[in-house]
């Protein structure tokens, strides 16, 4: 090992341990030839150079100049080389760099012959050879303001071939994924703590769905969505109901209810007013699977059972979990009901799941089920652009099939705005057949974590009965009779389910809570109180002095006591003021100097993290305290 190689291994042992073990581990098998032409040092790799062959550190330069540079920018540098762009982005950029080179035979060589080691112990550079790794950096420095910049030479994007293409590809799902949790996390942590406050007297009538873990051991179960498929499977599942155990997400309810076909089981988990998908049905005889924060709405149906699927992937289910004494390492989920639906048959032990209608795709120019929810929309190719698009033959009953409001321009603004960001996301996936066809990347997004849960819970057989839609690995492609036709008949009984929560314990748990949240307030009213001390030393004083500093560096301490220590201690403060956080953490962040204005805008946040926080407590507050008389 020479020196510079350790060096560089030891500053890389400080971010990625394994990588650094990995990289001084591997033997090179195809060395990169350096070169040196006109005063520069140049890689030639498989017969192409790395970098610009007159001016690679020029080039370098150039390519770093194009891309926006704040400290919320993520620079993401295809391909080391000899480092050029790397250490050009290392030495200017005030953001975050993440340096991807997929090839160790480069990574290595590069290490052994230039000293990157001051570049790798910055705090802001990370260095990896995998995209999932690549990811988690960019996750991690992600927000809802800012986008990744990808800078890669002209050499190098020639040299990766379709394999670049592939690359910011899957970057960009993964990215977009980022961006919508992000969303989620500022847009519905509080409404959705809102209902699942409003919901509570209802949960303590809802057990938890590993209640009745394993119910059905041994036997098969069948999970329907509304992809356009079910159309052409909904007789099979009529002529061998009798064989497997129902479920059915909400979207495809209508489309089995028109067929006089009952599940045993219908999944929703949405938060917005999803009871248009099952309006005017008989639900007396299906249990419904749900989550806490579902939309209150949902409570009005009357079901045979309603059950509890605590999603481990939301937070506000990890706090309602440990409030009523219940484990959510069951209870996986990834944003999209069919994925819980097939968890929820893996729960009550099915050891063969087979998925209906679904497509995540968009077949013979219909998007789902023509008896479902959202049967109003096709796609099909535009003939004057050649872009496929999606529209809604009705729009009127698109409009009331996504939205129970009165108001009509309100149905409309919400059915123009799905319309919108469903062609915004139009995507490409391989089918079953081998061929592209379009879905939109939501969809697509859903297809790995599918896989990654039959690498996971690998135990089952898993069955996809769509035969035209996307492909999904991990699942064995077969048409739904030829899976159904050689089972048993199923016979079950009522369930009998004497599960019961602790109420006195939960109460308890609320109470204290609450009394935690009320105790806030005067806190948010001290720290309005700095703010208001400090505006008025800023008017009378005019100018940025050092006394103003002085307080500034004392309102900020103390915003960081509310925001950091303060949530800690209290959950419910959490959720209530993650939003107003998130906007201040990027404006303070964005501040690279103290202006007049600068320092206003910061305050007018501050202001609104206070106000917000204090109104909400004390809405949330009335809520919680009218559920805890209810219960």
């Amino acid at each position: 090992m020479n020196n510079i190689f350790e060096k560089n291994i030891k500053a890389l042992e400080t971010k990625d341990k394994n990588l650094a073990k990995k990289l001084a581990e591997y033997i090179v098998t195809d060395v990169p030839q350096l070169v040196q032409e006109n005063g520069f040092y140049n890689f030639i790799y498989k017969g192409k150079y790395l970098h610009h062959k007159e001016n690679p550190l020029g080039e370098a330069r150039e390519i770093f100049a194009r891309v926006k540079n704040d400290p919320v920018s993520i620079h993401i540098i295809y391909g080391i080389g000899l480092g050029y762009l790397f250490q050009v982005a290392s030495a200017n950029s005030i953001g975050t760099v993440v340096l991807y080179e997929p090839d160790l035979n480069i990574l290595k060589i590069a290490f052994t012959l230039v000293d990157f080691s001051q570049d790798i112990l910055k705090s802001n550079v990370f260095i990896t050879t995998d995209l999932e790794k690549a990811g988690e950096y960019i996750y991690k420095k992600s927000n809802t303001q800012n986008s990744p910049y990808m800078l890669i030479t002209t050499a190098y994007r020639e040299l990766c071939g379709a394999g670049f293409g592939e690359f910011v590809e899957k970057l960009q799902r993964m990215i977009g994924s980022y961006m919508l949790d992000l969303k989620y996390t500022k847009q519905k942590f509080y409404p959705l703590l809102i209902y699942l406050l409003q919901n509570i007297p209802h949960l303590m009538n809802e057990p938890p769905l590993t209640s009745i873990k394993d119910l059905y051991k041994g036997k098969t179960a069948v999970v329907v969505s509304a992809g356009p498929s079910l159309d052409r499977d909904i007789e099979v599942i009529k002529k061998y109901r009798h064989k497997f155990v129902l479920f059915v997400v909400g979207t495809a309810m209508k489309t089995l209810a028109k067929h006089n076909i009952t599940p045993d089981y219908l999944c929703l988990i949405e938060s917005y007013d999803s009871s248009r998908q099952i309006e005017g049905i008989d639900l007396s005889k299906v249990n419904l699977i749900t989550e806490p924060y579902s939309h209150p709405n949902l409570r009005k149906f009357k079901f045979k059972n309603v059950y509890s699927h605590i999603s481990a992937n939301m937070p506000i289910n990890l706090y309602w979990a440990d409030v009523i004494g219940e484990s959510a390492e069951e209870y996986w989920s990834k944003g999209t009901v069919s994925y819980t639906a097939i968890n929820s048959a893996r729960i009550l032990g099915c050891s063969r799941i087979i998925v209906v209608g679904q497509d995540l795709a968009y077949l013979e120019g219909q998007c789902y089920s023509k008896d479902s929810a959202y049967k109003d929309l096709v796609c099909a190719k535009n003939p004057q652009t050649g872009r496929w698009e999606i529209t809604a033959k009705d729009f009127d009953t698109f409009a009331k099939s996504l939205s129970n409001s009165d108001n009509e321009e309100a149905r409309k603004r919400t059915a123009t705005r799905r319309l919108t960001n469903l062609n915004k996301s139009l995507y490409y996936v391989k089918s079953i057949k081998g061929e592209l066809i379009p879905t939109e990347s939501v969809y697509a997004a859903f297809i790995k974590p599918l896989y990654e849960y039959t690498e996971k819970f690998n135990d089952r057989e898993y069955i996809n009965a769509s035969m035209v839609g996307a492909q999904i690995d991990g699942f064995k492609n077969m048409p739904l009779e030829e899976a159904l036709k050689n089972l048993p008949d199923l016979n079950f009984g009522e369930i009998d389910n004497k599960y019961s929560y602790n109420i006195p314990v939960i109460k308890e748990k609320l109470q204290h809570d609450l009394n935690g949240l009320v105790q806030d307030i005067p806190k948010l009213e001290k720290g309005r109180g700095m703010l208001k001390s400090f505006n008025n030393d800023l008017k009378r004083q005019k100018n940025i002095t050092p006394e103003i500093l002085k307080s500034l560096k004392k309102i900020s301490e103390y915003y960081l006591y509310m925001s950091s220590d303060c949530t800690k201690e209290s959950k419910l403060l959490d959720f209530i003021t993650i939003a107003d956080r998130i906007n201040l953490d990027y404006e303070m962040k964005m501040a690279r100097t103290l202006t007049p204005e600068i320092i206003e805008n910061i305050i007018e946040k501050m202001n609104a993290f206070y106000d917000n926080a204090e109104k909400r407590i004390n809405r949330v507050s009335g809520i919680l305290q009218k559920s805890l008389e209810e219960i």
